[in-house]
């Protein structure tokens, strides 16, 4: 913490750390390990331990203004102007689904059905193809919509379904139209990554993922529809459309969403 060993920076071998500090191998293993959980160092087989670097924080603002549809195929574009890029094609889990399924019990409570009930379930994976993987963690994003299967009876049309899946906008046009007034709701948590969103976001195991869930809701609060961004706690942060901007009521220019290291506008 002191700058000793600098972040990037190699430390003492067990070997030598057994000698200056009299202690068994063991003991030098497990203060290894302590602080590899706590999220200071990492190991690398055969290579030895070294200081784990702070990357850059980028920012995910959170804005009042029109929200985007960041899981519909038709918007892309809203995604894209960050920069970023569906993640490469031999990645294990597809790129991107939409689907009507049976909601699990998190999707549940998110929104307020009973697990088994019909849900409409879109998500993609996105990364930065500039750039580079840092110890396992690359610049990566899942992006998941959950929606009430109710809020939408014509899914199942074939010409519908494909303007939901072409038009931009088209899908939260509808489930205002039929559905509004609505109201949004913000709430953003990190925790531990499970092994899957580890695999998927390129995490090892001693980070945090960082979760954004966004609600699109009836006045009286109960859900239409719910999405959910997950990020690499150690390179996101949230930032509020207000509290950064020169002019609180204008929409940021692209100039400024560059000058305050912004990736991504939900």
């Amino acid at each position: 913490m002191d700058g000793r060993y600098p972040p990037g920076g190699a430390l003492p071998s067990e070997p030598e750390l057994v000698r200056t500090y009299d202690v068994s191998r063991p003991t030098v293993r497990k203060a290894i390990d302590t602080l590899v959980s706590e999220g200071l160092a990492y190991v690398m087989r055969g290579r030895g331990s070294f200081v784990r670097p702070m990357p850059e924080r980028r920012t995910i603002l959170i804005t009042d203004r029109d929200r985007p549809d960041l899981a519909a195929p038709g918007n892309h574009p809203d995604v894209q102007a960050f920069g970023w890029d569906l993640a490469q094609r031999d990645h294990e889990v597809p790129l991107f689904t939409d689907e009507k399924t049976t909601a699990n019990r998190d999707v549940a409570i998110m929104l307020s059905i009973r697990p088994g009930h019909q849900i409409i379930h879109r998500r993609s994976m996105w990364h930065r193809g500039h750039t580079a993987v840092i110890h396992g963690a690359s610049a990566r994003l899942e992006i998941n919509s959950y929606t009430n299967a109710d809020m939408l009876p014509d899914w199942d049309d074939p010409k519908r379904h494909a303007q939901y899946r072409k038009r931009p906008g088209f899908f939260y046009q509808s489930l205002m139209r039929e559905h509004g007034p609505v109201r949004w709701m913000t709430l953003t948590t990190a925790r531990i990554a499970y092994e899957d969103e580890r695999t998927a976001l390129g995490m090892d195991y001693a980070e945090a993922v960082l979760i954004i869930r966004r609600t699109m809701a009836h006045p009286n609060g109960h859900p239409i529809e719910v999405t959910e961004i997950k990020a690499p706690a150690n390179r996101y942060e949230i930032g509020y459309h207000r509290e950064l901007a020169d002019e609180p009521e204008a929409d940021f220019t692209p100039q400024e969403l560059s000058d305050n290291g912004i990736d991504l506008v939900i």
